[in-house]
């Protein structure tokens, strides 16, 4: 790792660019290969535990481990609308990974009942030409958010989502339309009831067009992040297994469309005439799931 970079600026960016603040600058952004980041569950309120992982370049750092690490919770209070985050792990540097006090991090959450797993959503660039589809989900306007310190800027896109239990918040991922591998998290109140489902349908139209259009990896990935979104939706269930048919993922195919099945009974109708399920119908496990 070259002596004249400093991995604490780059603490400091990656902990700015949580709080909302301008992106960093050329040169620290041009060491950072990645950002992960893991929603690791929620509590029953709104507040949501997260690890957070950035990633130097190969000349800059040791392969495959992380030279920022945080491990901690964004919490809205009780009546009011903005975060408050809190961390509970913060490792910083070349060399600060450590698997032990991160695996221990995330079992404190745990117990202290950060269980509730989440609804998760990612947020692609490709959408379909239709009227109103690209504000739906390139937005956050079906929320209706109040919150008060603003949204990230012009020079940000929405990324990603995940969504509580309740539906009732969600924690929003913002990347550079630059394409940087930084990111910014927000946490929401949802005042919409339908937010996570009027997505997740929008999701699986998107699927549906983008096919049409030809781009059938795309078309597969929102299918997918649908049927994530709003896995108790028989359609998006039902439009998952079949770009799960169409790309060849065949068990996993036959899970979904079971899924869908169980959901909406309906359906079988449908499905036993459906050209996506081609490679399906000599299946007997398909068979039995369709009937006669």
């Amino acid at each position: 790792m070259p002596e004249s970079y400093n991995w604490n600026m780059l603490a400091f960016l990656f902990a700015a660019a949580m709080l909302g603040a301008p992106p960093a600058s050329a040169v620290e952004d041009s060491a950072v290969a990645r950002t992960e980041w893991t929603a690791l569950g929620w509590d029953d309120a709104c507040s949501v535990a997260l690890e957070l992982k950035i990633y130097p370049k190969l000349d800059t750092g040791l392969h495959g481990d992380p030279v920022e690490t945080r491990v901690g919770t964004l919490t809205i209070p009780s009546g009011a609308e903005d975060a408050k985050q809190n961390w509970t792990l913060e490792l910083d540097g070349a060399f600060s990974w450590d698997e032990r006090l991160a695996a221990k991090a995330e079992k404190d959450l745990n117990d202290a009942g950060y269980t509730r797993a989440g609804y998760p959503e990612t947020v692609r660039t490709e959408v379909a030409a239709r009227p109103g589809l690209a504000e739906v989900l390139l937005s956050t306007a079906a929320l209706d958010a109040r919150v008060k310190n603003g949204w990230p800027g012009p020079s940000w896109r929405l990324a990603g989502a995940d969504f509580n239990a309740l539906s009732t918040c969600a924690l929003l991922v913002y990347a550079p339309r630059s394409g940087g591998p930084l990111r910014k998290f927000k946490l929401a109140r949802v005042y919409s009831p339908r937010a996570r489902v009027n997505r997740a349908l929008a999701h699986a139209q998107n699927a549906r067009l983008l096919f049409q259009a030809g781009d059938i990896d795309s078309a597969a990935a929102e299918a997918a992040t649908g049927a994530a979104l709003a896995p108790e939706l028989a359609v998006t269930r039902y439009e998952d297994a079949a770009f799960l048919t169409l790309t060849g993922q065949i068990v996993q195919a036959v899970a979904e469309l079971t899924a869908a099945l169980r959901l909406d009974p309906t359906l079988r109708a449908k499905a036993r005439d459906d050209a996506d399920f081609e490679a399906l119908r000599a299946r007997d496990d398909f068979q039995r799931l369709v009937g006669p």
